[in-house]
């Protein structure tokens, strides 16, 4: 393993990368959250698309394929992109937005997995995590910037006193703005509901599968 190699890959992906808007949010019409769970050397990987802006469940899918990368901070795609892709991709549609349990942009070569699922399927994609990657926070309250040397790359989120803070990045085809705006109407207490439910879905399968 080169990570020298893969470290050129993300940053050959990430030229791929453009932050407008494919979509005016009064178009996107479904949002799929994504999120994987790890069994021993297999990873369930599940994907739930909703209407949007109601986040009515429409349909929802899973795979389950054999873990082929190490766990490397900052390299994630690499061993969570391709099983991500074979939860996602029957459930893409015109108008869709795929939020991902991971970093887009807010990543040190600009390449988290929000980033190689966008590029990959060619959808939008948002990230979402629970802890802060990479970046600069910048401002107060329940919004605040996320800057790399002054760029704006992303925003955290609080969505309500008691609630934990989101960190939100674009993968690619969206805006950090709009970025925001979608994963503000997903999320109902700590995480966007999409990303919610298809982790739930994940414990659900685990322990049929396991």
């Amino acid at each position: 393993m080169n990570l020298e190699e893969l470290k050129r890959e993300q940053v050959r992906i990430a030229e791929m990368v453009d932050l407008n808007d494919r979509y005016r949010i009064e178009e996107v019409r479904y949002v799929i959250g994504v999120d994987q769970t790890f069994v021993g050397e297999k990873v369930i990987s599940c994907a739930v698309k909703f209407e949007f802006p109601k986040l009515r469940e429409i349909s929802r899918n899973f795979s389950v394929d054999d873990v082929r990368f190490p766990y490397i901070p900052t390299f994630l795609m690499f061993r969570e992109g391709e099983p991500a892709i074979n939860a996602v991709k029957d459930l893409i549609s015109e108008a869709t937005v795929i939020l991902v349990d991971g970093s887009g942009i807010a990543h040190p070569r600009k390449c988290g997995l929000a980033t190689y699922v966008a590029v990959k399927t060619n959808t939008p994609a948002i990230g979402v995590t629970k802890r802060k990657l990479y970046g600069e926070i910048v401002g107060e309250g329940e919004i605040k910037e996320i800057r790399d040397h002054g760029e704006l790359i992303g925003y955290t989120f609080k969505a309500c006193e008691n609630c934990k803070e989101i960190y939100i990045s674009p993968g690619s085809f969206i805006s950090p703005k709009t970025s925001l705006q979608i994963v503000k109407i997903c999320t109902r207490k700590n995480l966007p509901l999409p990303i919610e439910i298809a982790h739930n879905f994940g414990q659900e399968i685990k322990k049929k599968l396991f």
